[in-house]
């Protein structure tokens, strides 16, 4: 397991993103639409799960 280490933290609309788009990857979910998403929002969905 790797642990995401940053001087950022999710600010504005991303912490809900990040933790609606990590629950239906673990749920199973195949395809998702996040739009607007940034490099760090997609780090966090990649250490996430």
């Amino acid at each position: 397991m790797f642990k995401l280490v940053s001087n950022y933290k999710p600010t504005g609309d991303q912490p809900q993103a990040i933790e609606y788009l990590s629950k239906g990857i673990k749920e199973g979910k195949k395809f998702q639409t996040l739009l607007g998403v940034t490099r760090f929002t997609e780090k966090h969905l990649q250490w996430q799960t």
